[in-house]
């Protein structure tokens, strides 16, 4: 299945049972070698809570079933949350609806519209970028570049496949078999599925940051110093970057 907009609305949409909120992904603590809580508090300590001590205005990109959503609320003065899929928001509406600082946008999959330019301090996505392709990640940067302030921070979770294979990504459509042989060349992986993951690298995204006068502030697998705690599972990766 291919990594459009209109495939992952269906499946995150209508099809995909969320038997956990979004927690039921423990795929990548598993992976390191911890229990999720564990990892989930060392991601939240690390990655979201250092980010949030200034922010006044917060936005989520694929915000699910609110996985991140309500931490994130719980340290902002205001906080938007967007996704492709409706039946998404209006699960973040019920178990959120005591919040008075939200806002909700169902998008059109690869834009931030109904977001005003330079109003956003702090932009958060985790497991959404992972499934999309590179032409929408390419327009969510343009958008990011628009309505981040200066100095605001976007920390974004996507695919890291091997750059100098991404020309052969087409062969993951051949059956099992193109599948396994591009997860092999691409990801460094034998064993495993290749998690629904689309067709980019760390440096596509190095690319598009460039162009729309991004700073990478980093790129990292692991967020802690032993590299104990992180996302190398799939051979993902998060990216910093920091508007000008």
């Amino acid at each position: 299945m291919k990594n459009t907009i209109s495939n992952n609305k269906k499946l995150w949409d209508r099809d995909y049972k969320w038997i956990k909120d979004g927690d039921e992904w423990d795929g990548q603590a598993r992976y390191c070698g911890h229990l999720y809580e564990n990892w989930k508090n060392s991601l939240i300590e690390t990655l979201i809570l250092p980010y949030l001590k200034n922010t006044t205005n917060a936005l989520e990109i694929g915000c699910g079933h609110g996985r991140w959503s309500k931490i994130l609320s719980e340290n902002v003065t205001s906080l938007i949350l967007i996704d492709v899929s409706p039946s998404c928001i209006d699960f973040c509406k019920n178990i959120l609806k005591g919040e008075s600082n939200l806002t909700y946008i169902v998008n059109s999959g690869k834009s931030l519209e109904g977001v005003d330019s330079d109003s956003v301090d702090f932009i958060w996505s985790y497991d959404s970028f992972v499934h999309m392709d590179k032409k929408v990640i390419n327009a969510y940067i343009i958008e990011i570049a628009r309505v981040l302030k200066s100095n605001g921070i976007a920390i974004i979770h996507h695919a890291g496949r091997n750059n100098n294979f991404l020309w052969l990504g087409f062969t993951r459509h051949w059956g099992n078999w193109g599948r396994n042989f591009y997860k092999i060349i691409s990801m460094r992986r034998l064993k495993d599925h290749d998690g629904w993951r689309s067709n980019i690298s760390r440096a596509n995204i190095r690319n598009f940051a460039f162009v729309n006068h991004l700073q990478v502030v980093d790129q990292i697998q692991f967020w802690d110093v032993r590299k104990l705690y992180g996302v190398p599972r799939f051979n993902d990766c998060i990216t910093i970057l920091r508007a000008n």
